[in-house]
């Protein structure tokens, strides 16, 4: 599914600030390097809606002892999963929670059975970052069953109850890389003109529909913009890599290049490089690159100037998040069925910002 802003029920503590946008966020966002991942959830509900905890407390609570959470990530071959799971261990412990993790390596049928097993150890709630949207759904049907509330975390699951879905809102992260593109064509030819290239995420997942809905649908208000080539980077460096390096061989004139994640753009970045094409910035043949997620690499190459920008998630105060919603829901409290953790656009302009900071650069704490 594809998640407007208007469905989340929070922007989180963060506003606009000079140089940097704040997006509020809402889809599993998430973005990976080469793992099967998810898509839409048509089981979330409005941001009007809220879940409540049922009538009698989990039964963990209730002998005193602490609540057991299951956890089941997609992988953690790419750092911003790493920074998932460290969110999720940050939460775990600042809510005196017992985790119970397993990884999926990228298995859709593994994560299932996966979740499976943590169900039969007597969880109290699980938490989901499925590889897949739909091959999640038996997991999530079977967890509605025994009563054991779902929280879904950077991506959703299409059936199934979903308690509270935490991600960012990839829609309008689409929306704002298909802007600052226009906005760079226009300085460099006076218009909105210019051949553009869009790398999108893996199919499949609600990262790469959400964003490539958002870029595709603002980036068609510029008709004298041309999307000159559209095809799967996969959230992948080496599947980008080889996909850009066709392009390139296709097209002698590209301007811009959108990255559905900064895997995406890395590969994208290397085989600009390897054609040599690359030009500096404020080149006028400078191919502009503009990812997402905020990874190490793409803030390396944002200061070589190799990548222009980057739209920044934070996954470690993201999945805390979802932790603190736990909480709240066995305290009995209302927690949002969708909640936005907001992004930011960074470049080099506020790369080394105060608010750049404050938002917080999360791949510098992530240690693969």
């Amino acid at each position: 599914m594809a998640w407007s802003s208007a469905r989340f029920d929070s922007w989180g503590r963060f506003g606009k600030s000079t140089g940097a946008f704040l997006i509020c966020a809402a889809a599993l966002a998430g973005c990976n390097k080469s793992e099967n991942t998810s898509s839409g959830s048509s089981s979330a509900q409005s941001a009007s809606e809220s879940a409540s905890a049922p009538a009698s407390a989990p039964a963990a609570t209730a002998t005193g002892s602490k609540p057991k959470i299951g956890f089941s990530i997609a992988t953690l071959n790419n750092a911003f999963f790493v920074g998932l799971k460290a969110g999720v261990e940050r939460g775990s412990k600042d809510q005196g929670f017992d985790l119970v993790q397993t990884n999926a390596n990228g298995d859709a049928q593994q994560q299932v059975n996966d979740a499976l097993n943590l169900l039969s150890q007597g969880v109290t709630a699980l938490v989901l970052n499925p590889i897949d949207s739909k091959a999640i759904i038996p997991a999530v049907e079977k967890a509605n069953q025994m009563n054991i509330p779902v929280f879904t975390l950077d991506r959703g699951s299409d059936g199934g109850k979903v308690t509270s879905f935490v991600a960012s809102d990839n829609v309008a992260l689409g929306q704002t890389a298909a802007k600052w593109i226009a906005e760079q064509l226009k300085k460099r030819y006076g218009s909105e003109k210019g051949n553009v290239v869009d790398l999108i995420g893996l199919v499949g997942t609600t990262a790469a529909t959400d964003r490539e809905k958002g870029f595709s649908d603002e980036i068609a208000k510029y008709p004298d913009i041309k999307v000159v080539a559209r095809q799967e980077g996969a959230f992948d460096q080496e599947k980008s890599l080889n996909a850009m390096t066709n392009i390139l061989q296709k097209y002698p004139q590209i301007d811009a290049v959108f990255g559905a994640n900064d895997d995406n753009t890395v590969g994208a970045e290397k085989a600009i490089d390897n054609a040599g094409r690359y030009k500096p910035l404020g080149d006028k043949e400078h191919i502009m690159v503009i990812g997402a997620d905020g990874t190490a690499q793409a803030l390396s190459a944002i200061r070589a100037g190799k990548q222009d920008a980057t739209i920044s998630q934070n996954p470690i105060k993201m999945a805390a998040k979802s932790l603190q919603f736990i909480a709240d829901y066995n305290a009995k409290k209302d927690v949002p069925a969708n909640y936005a953790w907001p992004t930011m656009l960074i470049d080099k302009s506020n790369i080394d910002s105060d608010a750049v900071k404050q938002y917080g650069l999360w791949s510098e704490e992530v240690k693969q």
